[in-house]
C-alpha cells in the first residue's frame, strides 16, 4: 500500500488533472507544464514497482503494469499537445457536453469535467468523444439497452474468454512442457524435426499465441465493462465490441484499420503517424505508427525480464506498416485494393512471415510460463478434470 500512494498514485493524479484541463479552453500551457511531472511521475513508478514481488511466474504482473505506465505516458503527451479540447459528443451521455456543441463552446465547465475525465481515463477509443474521428467501432451483435442485461451478458462472454485464453496458454504450453512451462523458456524451433514438421510447429504455436493475446484481451475488456457498467453506471453503448471479427481480413490494413482493436490508434496517430508523415510524406506516416507500436510492444516484453530481441520485436511491427504501403502501391499500379480471397492468404502469410520470429522471442522470454491468470487458477485444466472423472 505504501508503494502504491508513493509511487502510483502521484501517476493518477497526474493524469486525471491532464483529463481535467484537455477539456477546458486555454489549458496549452499548464498542459504542457504538467507534461514532464507526469512522465516524471510514470518513470519513478516504471523503475521502482515490481508487481510480481520476484516470483518469476508472475512476471508477466510486470508486464501489464510496464505496459500501463506507458500507455498514461503515451496518452499525457497527446493530451499535452491537443490543440482543441476534448468534448463529450453523445447527448445520451452527457447533456452538459452536447449542449455545449449545440452552442458551439470550445469546453466545458469545470464541474462537467471532473465528471468527464473518468469516463476519459479507460475511454481509449473515444466512444461518445469528439476525437474519435476515423475510428472503426464494430457493431454489437446482441444490442441491449438494459444494463441487467448487459452484465449478465459480458459475465458470459468474460467466462468463455477465460476458459479459451487458458486452454489455449495449456495447448502451447504441451508442445515443450520443460521448456514452454518453464521461467527459463526456450525456442518454438526444434532442430530435431524435419524441416516441413518443423515450420509445421512454428506456424501452429504462432496461430495459437495470437488467439491467446486474443482472449487475453477479450476478457479483460469483458472484466472492465461490467465493473464500469456496474458501479459507474456507464451506458452499454460505451462498451462496444473489442474486435471486428480479425480472422476475416483481407488486407493489412483492413485488419489493423479496421478489425484488430484500435485501443492505441488515437496515441499511434499522434505520436508516431503525424510526426513521421510531416518528416517523409503520407507513407511515411504509416510507418511511423508502427514503429511506435513497436516501441511500446517491446518495452512490454522486455518488462518481463528475461530479454528479448528488439529489432525483431519492433520489426514485426513495422514490416506489417510496410506492407500496407505495399498495398497501397499495389492499389496505385493496379488501380484496386488487395481484397477477397488473395487478399486473406497474401494477410496472413506476411503476418506469418513476420510474426514467427517476434513469437519465438516471447517463448525465449518465458512468456508461456507466466501465470496466465491470478491465483494461478487453471480453468481448462479443472475442466478436463472434472470431464475425465464423470466419464469415469
Amino acid at each position: 500500500m505504501s508503494s502504491f500512494l508513493t509511487f502510483v498514485l502521484p501517476v493518477l493524479i497526474c493524469q486525471y488533472l491532464m483529463g481535467v484541463l484537455v477539456q477546458l479552453k486555454g489549458t496549452f500551457l499548464h498542459r504542457v507544464a504538467l507534461l514532464p511531472v507526469l512522465l516524471w511521475f510514470v518513470w519513478r513508478a516504471s523503475i521502482t514497482i515490481d508487481p510480481s514481488g520476484g516470483d518469476p511466474n508472475q512476471a508477466q504482473l510486470n508486464a501489464v503494469f510496464i505496459g500501463q505506465m506507458c500507455s498514461f505516458a503515451m496518452r499525457g503527451f497527446v493530451w499535452a499537445t491537443a490543440q482543441e479540447p476534448y468534448r463529450r459528443a453523445d447527448e445520451s451521455i452527457s447533456h452538459e457536453s452536447s449542449q455545449a456543441d449545440r452552442e458551439g463552446k470550445d469546453s466545458v465547465g469545470i464541474a462537467a469535467a471532473l465528471w468527464n475525465t473518468w469516463d476519459l481515463l479507460v475511454n481509449l477509443r473515444g466512444i461518445g468523444w469528439n476525437w474519435s474521428r476515423g475510428f472503426s467501432i464494430p457493431t454489437p451483435f446482441f444490442k441491449t439497452r438494459s444494463r441487467v442485461a448487459f452484465v449478465m451478458l459480458s459475465a458470459v462472454r468474460l467466462a468463455l474468454h477465460v476458459l479459451a485464453y487458458d486452454a489455449t496458454i495449456q495447448a502451447i504450453r504441451a508442445f515443450s512442457p520443460e521448456e514452454f512451462a518453464s521461467t527459463t523458456g526456450g525456442s518454438i524451433f526444434d532442430p530435431s524435426l524435419s524441416l516441413a514438421l518443423q515450420v509445421l510447429r512454428c506456424i501452429t504455436i504462432s496461430f495459437l499465441t495470437v488467439w491467446m493475446a486474443y482472449f487475453a484481451m477479450e476478457w479483460g475488456y469483458q472484466l472492465q465493462s461490467i465493473i464500469f457498467v456496474t458501479l459507474f453506471q456507464q451506458h452499454p453503448s460505451q462498451w462496444p465490441p473489442l474486435f471486428n471479427s480479425p480472422w476475416l481480413s483481407t488486407s493489412l490494413s483492413d485488419l489493423w484499420g479496421r478489425r484488430w482493436h484500435q485501443m492505441l490508434r488515437h496515441v499511434l496517430l499522434t505520436l508516431g503517424g503525424r510526426p513521421f508523415a510531416y518528416l517523409f510524406g503520407r507513407l511515411g506516416g504509416v510507418i511511423g505508427v508502427f514503429v511506435i507500436s513497436g516501441l511500446f510492444h517491446d518495452g512490454e516484453l522486455r518488462s518481463v525480464g528475461r530479454g528479448g530481441n528488439s529489432l525483431v520485436v519492433i520489426g514485426f511491427f513495422t514490416m506489417n506498416g510496410v506492407g500496407i504501403v505495399l498495398e497501397r502501391v499495389w492499389k496505385k499500379m493496379y488501380g484496386k485494393s488487395v481484397g477477397g480471397i488473395w487478399g486473406w492468404v497474401w494477410t496472413f502469410s506476411w503476418l506469418a512471415l513476420w510474426g514467427v520470429p517476434m513469437v519465438d522471442e516471447w517463448a525465449k522470454a518465458g512468456r508461456f510460463s507466466a501465470a496466465s491468470l491470478p491465483g494461478d487458477f487453471e480453468p481448462s485444466l479443472a475442466l478436463l478434470s472434472f470431464v475425465q472423472r464423470y466419464l469415469q
